[in-house]
């Protein structure tokens, strides 16, 4: 299959991830901006807090009840708005109320009305166009998979919810009965929604759904969170979108290591969260009529965040550190010039105090086991801090344009510094979090600050670029703004005055029509969008175009491996399960060929009646133990996939060890593809 094969794929993923958030804002009375970049975080929060609610309640979680709860969430809203209207007095006027804030804007012009739209669909077209592009030239083909051991868990977990039609965070696990408990599955139920609906296998709607959160989520969540800082200027919006896409740490880094969908998922998302937040604490631009909008809307965000993976939650805590501090500041000087209560200033440095409890307190408990978690540092602090004002993690080639902008951006924050000092804050707390995990020595001060992250530095440079971008889109716009003041100085003087001018640009400038400002700066940040695709790019793009591939020399799964898996559905019946080594791939026969597997994750807890046939599938011709337990789950196959293990473990799943050199007796060689073969068991009568 081409990718110009999976349009209706294409749509449905742009359906799941992106109607429901739609409905249920445009009913709340929000629109423009607002509506298109909450759209998606809303949609995560209704797809995981509905498998939540209906796994609880026994109700399967499939696309026609997700829709139902997203249309009666639509009716919810519309109906809270009303009588909202009500009380306000305006259920006969024009104007809207908004219960997650319509809108903070002036009202537009009529010139507006088409410029704002087109601005916009063009600062998201730009980085939509060049991470779909990256992304499908790293991917291959539609149903290609990341040959990383993480993916035997993402594809396996797509495909469960779909069969099971059961997607809560609270049971997903690893999967099985004996290892039921937290996972967090936001982006699992939307891609298994996908799945369900018609993507003819699970790996195109993992592929077409990073796309998506890459191409669309990532670039709208990012204008928001830059317009809640510096505002909805044309420069800021384009800048915004257009630098997005530049950076190698994201959200390349997420697909091209792990691979981290869930970290993916949850990356995009944290700029529109970061951008609430400040709405909400009244830092924003153009302050909001009251903190309910964004206290509603980062209520309806929030969860979606949460479960897409809750170490983004962790990092919204110690981003919005800064701003906390910042309220509370502003609300001091306020006070002291009058402008603010006593009482006011109080209550902020109250919330200031519990909050900083609370997420001391959060930072020191919501982290995952620290068992499997290898990273250790790898550099100097000298070069650690290279990287992060070169916006260039894990060693890729310096990004020369956003290194440039955001020197200028750290400029332009110095000259406003109390205006914008909580900025900058961020950018630093982003930073030393990647310094200390990436050059600071082992020990107990090193896993405070990034155990949240498993101490590996892959996850940490993938958080920069939102606390990186603001910085270097202010120091962009200082450019543009200077080179368009430039340009209608030339206009102005070249028409009434051109004796002004230096003899070689007279001819010149009294030509220049009077939009050639505007003309000049669009085009230059455009191509600081094209020059941002230099280097920096090219060691992800590398592994991205890699680690997809499937051939005779695959990580995950070779192309033997994946041919065999292919003719599984062929040969064993959709009720038998397929008894198969999770380390060297085996497991995806869950994902790939529809048949379930005793073991479909790496890791996690197995009955004993799964460990023993594990450990002692081979043996049933003479082990008295073996047949009963091969009948009870109807485990009769299995698959060989050799002694390669993507994660070799301390206790080896002995149970088929003896079946590749033909020493197992009771056992039939179904089928051989190259030096992958398929078993049944003929000694269980």
């Amino acid at each position: 299959m081409t990718w110009l094969q999976t349009g209706p794929t294409f749509a449905l993923t742009l359906l799941v991830f992106f109607a429901p958030g739609l409905a249920i804002l445009t009913a709340a009375g929000v629109r423009r901006l607002n509506l298109v970049a909450l759209a998606a975080p809303v949609s995560f929060t209704v797809a995981s807090v509905l498998a939540l609610v209906l796994g609880k309640a026994g109700i399967p979680f499939n696309p026609l009840s997700y829709f139902a709860a997203s249309a009666a969430l639509s009716l919810l809203a519309y109906a809270l708005r009303y009588v909202l209207r009500r009380r306000a007095g305006l259920a006969t006027s024009g104007a809207d109320f908004g219960v997650l804030g319509a809108n903070s804007l002036p009202a537009a012009s009529s010139k507006q009305r088409w410029t704002r739209p087109l601005i916009l669909v063009s600062a998201v077209g730009f980085p939509a166009l060049i991470v779909t592009y990256r992304y499908l030239k790293g991917f291959g083909v539609p149903d290609n998979l990341s040959q990383t051991f993480d993916n035997v868990y993402h594809l396996n977990a797509v495909r469960f919810i779909a069969d099971h039609q059961m997607g809560s965070s609270l049971t997903l696990g690893n999967l099985t009965d004996a290892s039921a408990g937290f996972y967090p599955a936001a982006m699992h139920d939307l891609m298994a929604l996908v799945f369900m609906m018609g993507s003819p296998s699970v790996m195109q709607a993992i592929n077409i759904g990073t796309v998506v959160i890459g191409a669309l989520v990532w670039p709208l969540s990012c204008i928001f969170l830059v317009t809640r800082i510096i505002g909805n200027r044309p420069a800021a919006v384009l800048l915004a979108g257009v630098l997005s896409a530049g950076f190698s740490a994201f959200p390349y880094l997420m697909v091209a290591f792990g691979v981290l969908y869930p970290n993916h998922a949850a990356i995009a998302l944290l700029p529109a969260a970061l951008g609430l937040v400040i709405e909400l604490l009244g830092l924003s631009r153009v302050k909001p009529t009251s903190f309910w909008p964004p206290l509603l809307a980062l209520a309806a965000v929030g969860p979606g965040l949460a479960l897409a993976h809750p170490s983004a939650v962790v990092a919204l805590i110690g981003f919005a550190s800064p701003l906390v501090l910042a309220r509370l500041i502003r609300s001091w000087q306020g006070f002291r010039k009058g402008l603010e209560t006593g009482r006011n200033a109080l209550l902020w440095l109250g919330f200031t105090v519990v909050y900083l409890i609370v997420g001391a307190t959060v930072w020191t408990l919501v982290r995952p086991s620290l068992a499997s978690a290898p990273w250790t540092p790898f550099q100097s602090n000298a070069r650690a801090l290279g990287e992060v004002l070169a916006s260039a993690p894990m060693g890729t080639t310096a990004a020369w344009v956003l290194l440039i902008c955001t020197i200028i951006g750290i400029y332009v924050i110095a000259r406003r510094l109390n205006q914008f000092w909580w900025v900058l804050g961020m950018y630093a707390i982003g930073g030393t979090l990647y310094i200390i995990v990436s050059a600071w020595g082992l020990g107990d001060f090193r896993t405070f600050w990034t155990g949240v992250w498993y101490n590996d530095s892959f996850r940490l440079a993938a958080l920069l670029p939102t606390v990186t971008l603001p910085v270097a889109v202010m120091g962009a716009e200082w450019l543009i703004f200077r080179l368009r003041a430039f340009c209608d100085y030339l206009v102005a003087t070249g028409h009434q005055n051109p004796s002004e001018l230096p003899g070689f640009l007279r001819p010149v400038a009294s030509r220049l029509p009077a939009f050639t400002g505007i003309a000049a700066s669009v085009i230059v940040i455009f191509m600081l969008g094209i020059a941002a695709q230099g280097g920096t790019l090219s060691n992800v793009q590398q592994r991205l175009d890699t680690i997809f591939v499937t051939n005779d020399n695959s990580y995950l799964l070779t192309a033997d491996e994946m041919a065999m898996l292919k003719a599984v559905p062929d040969i064993v019946p959709p009720s038998d399960v397929v008894v198969a080594n999770p380390r060297t791939g085996g497991s995806l026969v869950y994902a790939v060929s529809n048949r379930n597997t005793v073991a479909p994750h790496i890791f996690g807890d197995r009955t004993p009646a799964e460990q023993y046939l594990l450990d002692h599938w081979d043996e049933a011709a003479y082990n008295t133990k073996v047949c009963p337990l091969i009948h009870d789950l109807k485990a009769y196959w299995a698959l060989d996939f050799g002694d390669f293990e993507v994660v070799p473990g301390d206790a080896p799943f002995t149970g088929l060890s003896t079946l590749a050199d033909g020493s197992a007796p009771g056992m039939k060689l179904v089928k051989t593809i190259g030096k992958v073969h398929l078993y049944k068991v003929n000694a269980c009568t």
